[in-house]
């Protein structure tokens, strides 16, 4: 465990909020938001050098989630928390259960023995539904019951889609062809992290709520096949477009769920997404359009400033 600031420094200050995922996209999105609406921010991260919003946190306590004895102290001064810890990867360990289900659950029982009052937590769209079908969507609800069990107020946003999710779209845009499950017509409102982040501290700031569930989504509804289109027109090129069959997600899924059970439940999660309409209640107001100028702006900014590089290193060499 780390900590750099005293707890009377910590005890100085109003509102304390622990964000647990603050190295991820929600996280530091959230992270940002409780920043400048006031609030102490306290990051949770395994590996500070991975905390890009280092600059918006008044500490950092280093720590493992799913290693409860490196958590001690974690909550000290704390009276919000924030948990969108996830995993986001394809490897086999360590599994859904003990990081979207028991990290979490771990959390909430530090939260309440600490005192916290507000805890707030990152699910899926329609997870309370699809939980009987769904691994990492049942991963997640026993955490949102949990939560429902508690003394604690609780908050539960349900995005539907990550503009950053998006960017894999993007990217294959760029290669050249972008691949759709089935005929990639299901339409869904994906939603940026910010506006997220903007609902849970303004759900946070309200009183007389001792529990609530936001399903939200972007302003735009649309589909893959137009997620892709959009990705090309961004980037200038022709639209492309490769098609799998839809039986594919879910024979791949069920192939993997002996060996592999997070591979099996991402397949599976991806093809809820493109087997039908997923349109979440519309709360943001960034716009995926401009979502992906950024990251073109972003990367043509880039390439200049190594240009300007090249060229000071290239004028010291002797002709």
């Amino acid at each position: 465990m780390e900590s750099d600031l005293s707890a009377e420094v910590v005890m100085g200050k109003q509102h304390r909020a622990l964000v647990a995922g603050a190295t991820g996209y929600l996280g530091g999105e959230v992270a940002k938001a409780l920043h400048g609406a006031g609030y102490w921010v306290r990051a949770l991260a395994r590996d500070p050098q991975r905390l890009s919003v280092r600059d918006v946190c008044d500490d950092v306590f280093v720590g493992e989630v799913t290693e409860p004895e490196t958590l001690d102290g974690v909550m000290d001064g704390i009276d919000t928390v924030f948990s969108s810890i996830g995993l986001r990867s394809f490897a086999r360990k360590p599994t859904i259960w003990d990081v979207d289900c028991q990290a979490n659950l771990d959390l909430v029982g530090l939260a309440e023995r600490a005192g916290v009052r507000d805890f707030a937590f990152g699910s899926l769209f329609r997870g309370d539904e699809v939980r009987s079908h769904l691994a990492v969507a049942e991963a997640r609800e026993r955490v949102v019951d949990a939560l429902r069990a508690s003394p604690m107020r609780h908050t539960v946003v349900r995005p539907n889609g990550f503009f950053n999710d998006m960017r894999d779209m993007f990217e294959m845009a760029r290669r050249g062809r972008v691949w759709l499950v089935g005929d990639g017509n299901a339409a869904f409102n994906p939603i940026h992290g910010a506006d997220i982040a903007d609902a849970v501290v303004e759900q946070l700031a309200r009183e007389g709520d001792d529990g609530v569930e936001l399903s939200i989504g972007g302003p735009d509804v649309l589909s893959l096949r137009k997620v892709g289109q959009l990705a090309f027109d961004t980037l200038g090129k022709p639209a492309r477009f490769g098609r799998l069959p839809g039986w594919v997600l879910g024979a791949s899924s069920a192939l993997l769920k002996p060996f592999n059970a997070n591979a099996s439940t991402f397949l599976a999660m991806f093809g809820l997404m493109t087997g039908g309409d997923m349109i979440a209640p519309s709360v943001g107001s960034r716009h995926l359009a401009t979502f992906f100028e950024e990251l073109v702006a972003r990367e043509t900014a880039s390439d200049h400033g190594r240009r300007r590089g090249d060229d000071a290193l290239g004028s010291g060499v002797p002709k």
